[in-house]
C-alpha cells in the first residue's frame, strides 16, 4: 500500500502537479522535521528547521524526474534531510567558534588581543583538512570525547 502511494506521489511530482508536492509535504513533513531535529540537536532553531525542511521538499520537486519509480520516498527524504542538516552544522562550526567566545570586557587591550588570537586560530583552522578541522572543533569547542 505504501509503495503504491509513493508511486502515485512520484508520478504526480514528475508531472509537475503541485498537489503532488502538497501531498508529499503533508505526508512526510513530520518525518523530515524529526530527522532534522535529531541531526541538529540543540543547535537548530525553529527557523533552521523550517528552512531546511523547505529545502528538502524543493530538492524533491527538482529531483522527482531522476528518482526511480520504485523509490522509497521516505528513505530518500530522510537522506536528503540528514545531508542538509549536516551541511548546515558544518557551516555553523566554521562561524560560531572563537568569535562568539570573545566579547569586549572591562579591558579593551585584552579584547583586541583576543580578537587577534581569534583571527590567527581561525586562519589555522581553515588550513586544516575538513576532517581534522571537524575533529578539532568537536573536541575543543563542542567538548566531545575523543571516542
Amino acid at each position: 500500500m505504501k509503495k503504491e502511494i509513493d508511486r502515485k506521489l512520484l508520478a504526480a511530482l514528475r508531472a509537475r502537479e503541485p498537489q503532488g508536492l502538497e501531498e508529499a509535504i503533508g505526508r512526510y513533513s513530520p518525518y523530515v522535521a524529526g530527522v532534522l531535529r535529531k541531526v541538529l540537536g540543540q543547535l537548530g532553531t525553529q527557523e533552521d528547521l523550517e528552512e531546511l525542511s523547505s529545502d528538502v521538499f524543493v530538492a524533491l520537486w527538482q529531483s522527482a524526474e531522476g528518482l526511480r519509480e520504485d523509490s522509497d520516498l521516505k528513505l530518500w527524504l530522510g537522506g536528503v534531510a540528514r545531508n542538509r542538516a549536516l551541511k548546515h552544522l558544518r557551516a555553523l562550526r566554521l562561524e560560531l567558534p572563537l568569535e562568539d567566545a570573545f566579547l569586549p570586557g572591562p579591558e579593551p587591550t585584552r579584547f583586541w588581543e583576543r580578537q587577534e588570537e581569534t583571527q590567527l586560530v581561525r586562519q589555522a583552522l581553515l588550513r586544516l583538512s575538513p576532517t581534522d578541522r571537524d575533529i578539532f572543533l568537536r573536541h575543543y569547542y563542542w567538548r566531545q570525547t575523543v571516542a
